[in-house]
């Protein structure tokens, strides 16, 4: 088991330090754009939850209608 595991990371060793060093670089980059961008990115997810409240407002009161036209069709 011990020689399938030095063979492995014989294979593959070069590339994953190569994505951990990919990620830690990244990572800085991303940090420096989430502090410049942090307002905007804010103020989208506001209004995806505003948007989103339209929704499920409209979702319940078609639901709300459909409910209500049912129960006249069976008061008949």
């Amino acid at each position: 088991m011990l020689n399938t595991t030095i063979g492995t990371v014989r294979k593959y060793g070069n590339k994953v330090g190569a994505a951990a060093g990919a990620l830690v670089l990244s990572s800085g980059a991303m940090a420096q754009e989430a502090a410049t961008h942090g307002a905007t990115i804010v103020a989208k997810v506001e209004e995806a939850f505003s948007q989103g409240e339209l929704i499920a407002a409209a979702v319940v009161l078609g639901l709300f209608a459909i409910f209500a036209i049912k129960l006249l069709w069976r008061s008949k």
